[in-house]
């Protein structure tokens, strides 16, 4: 059966404060007035980013770029997923930072993936192989767990902590929910390492080079990133 987000979790909650050097922020949950802002960060700078979506040239190929839209838009339906915003509440929010989360459960129906979008294929598939490197539910003992399908933080603010403020804020939330470990594929060396601060573990790992050889060819990102990362941190 889906998740969903018990009702007694009060929403927008604010999961975490902390000051940058270019002022205060605050993490909260991602509410229905921020999901353009948080579309937009998205769209613009995670696609130009992040290592397969920038070697495969997604903003080149509409069809995939509007099926990786459609991935991120379906969650935020969920309002699992996290925001990070300047911490001025005599101002509208500014989204600096977007984190889109779900939660997946043992028994929830897997369709197999299919399409007939050659770029999607490439980029989706590749995460997906990455993320069945480990059994989850079977390593950790769980029935269920928080994970990701997309991260990003806007350019001007990278530097600030950012991006592991919000990797941070899934251990409040995790706890809210009830959920024992968050597990994510990162596929950049900085958001590995940046994870890595943040205390989650290497579960999973193989070299875009290999991935080549399976078929899942992003032309010249070894020039930014060696491999792609199944990642897991266990809430205590």
């Amino acid at each position: 059966m889906p998740f969903t987000r018990p009702s007694h979790i009060p929403f927008p909650t604010t999961w975490h404060r902390f000051s940058s050097p270019r002022g205060s922020l605050r993490v909260q949950d991602l509410t229905a007035d921020l999901h353009e802002s948080a579309m937009e960060l998205l769209t613009t700078y995670f696609t130009r980013d992040e290592p397969p979506c920038k070697y495969i040239g997604i903003q080149k190929y509409p069809s995939a770029l509007a099926e990786l839209q459609k991935l991120w838009r379906e969650p935020l339906k969920e309002n699992l997923s996290l925001v990070c915003v300047e911490d001025n509440e005599d101002q509208p929010p500014k989204v600096v930072g977007v984190n889109v989360l779900t939660v997946i459960c043992k028994g929830d129906k897997e369709e197999p993936f299919q399409t007939e979008d050659k770029i999607w294929a490439q980029l989706f598939g590749a995460v997906d192989l990455v993320s069945k490197g480990v059994d989850i539910f079977e390593m950790y003992g769980v029935d269920k767990y928080l994970t990701a399908y997309g991260l990003v933080v806007h350019p001007e603010w990278r530097g600030c902590r950012v991006g592991l403020e919000l990797l941070k804020a899934r251990i409040p939330l995790c706890k809210a929910l009830d959920i024992k470990v968050t597990a994510t594929v990162f596929t950049a060396g900085a958001s590995q390492a940046v994870a890595k601060k943040a205390g989650f573990k290497d579960l999973f790992e193989i070299s875009y080079q290999e991935l080549a050889k399976k078929g899942f060819i992003f032309p010249g990102v070894e020039q930014d990133t060696k491999s792609s990362k199944l990642m897991a941190l266990a809430i205590e």
